[in-house]
């Protein structure tokens, strides 16, 4: 059975496009900016091809077919540092979603954390999609959201498969931010979602519809501002609908007093915070 389309998802392209400030990868939590021109200095780089330091974190791309994702790990394969994997989607333009970033601030920030304290973590440039067709009843949404999902899926199986250490798919969250999220929180309420057998998703930036909520498959940790600025149900209105008495136990959310737009909590405060809930999932 395909879901229907909530609300958010049957304004114009324009409306859209302004309610969620394009959903684009720009949209990350305040204080994610680099530096600034005017001779401002930079931290010192390392030496190309440097060995990393033992029980250090280092990034690298790598690819699984058509798919490229930076892949954030400690090196040596141990059940210290292979507690589990967390992979993440950047924003979009949820109308017609380009390939996905490895750019994002918070997902980039969260991932280099989560290494440190001996996660996998990876962020996925999913393949473009489709452009949304107006009035088609939710389909081509539904269709996009399911391309996303089997993105995150074959990306999941393929860092199990190659950085060793015992992970399993029963150790991996997918998170999503902004677009992302939005699509991926349609995508586990499916029936045949091929996320049901990892542990939750981090859902930041992101809000789903009554139906959605209903029917979740898997737990999730939904962080946003607070004012509502994502429409439909995130924060308690979410974990209020959700069906599943025991996922709804396991599932949680933080609503940022300290923001009130899109996407616009500070850095820190939301890295800490899906770490946190990594952690919770994942001990």
């Amino acid at each position: 059975m395909v879901p229907r389309l909530t609300r958010l998802f049957l304004f114009t392209g324009t409306a859209m496009w302004l309610l969620l400030g394009g959903c684009s990868s720009s949209n990350n939590p305040e204080g994610a900016a680099g530096a600034g021109a005017g001779g401002e200095s930079k931290a010192p780089q390392a030496p190309e091809n440097a060995p990393a330091a033992p029980g250090a974190a280092v990034n690298r791309l790598e690819k699984t077919g058509q798919l490229t994702y930076k892949l954030y790990l400690q090196p040596e394969a141990n059940a210290a540092n292979r507690k589990g994997l967390v992979l993440f989607g950047a924003g979009n333009d949820e109308n017609d979603p380009a390939t996905g970033s490895l750019d994002g601030a918070l997902e980039n920030s969260v991932a280099g954390e989560l290494a440190k304290l001996g996660y996998v973590a990876a962020i996925v440039a999913y393949r473009d999609q489709p452009p949304l067709v107006p009035n088609d009843g939710g389909a081509s949404w539904n269709r996009n959201s399911e391309m996303l999902a089997a993105d995150m899926s074959q990306v999941a199986d393929a860092v199990i498969a190659s950085v060793g250490g015992g992970l399993s798919r029963g150790r991996v969250l997918t998170g999503g931010v902004s677009y992302a999220s939005y699509s991926l929180l349609t995508n586990i309420s499916m029936n045949n979602t091929p996320l049901a057998d990892t542990r939750g998703l981090l859902a930041a930036c992101g809000a789903t519809g009554d139906y959605e909520a209903k029917n979740l498959k898997i737990p999730v940790f939904s962080l946003n501002c607070s004012g509502n600025p994502e429409g439909d149900y995130h924060g308690q209105g979410l974990i209020d609908r959700i069906g599943d008495p025991k996922l709804k136990a396991d599932s949680g959310f933080f609503t940022d007093p300290a923001c009130n737009s899109h996407c616009g909590g500070a850095l820190g405060t939301w890295t800490s915070k899906l770490v946190e809930r990594a952690q919770l999932w994942l001990p």
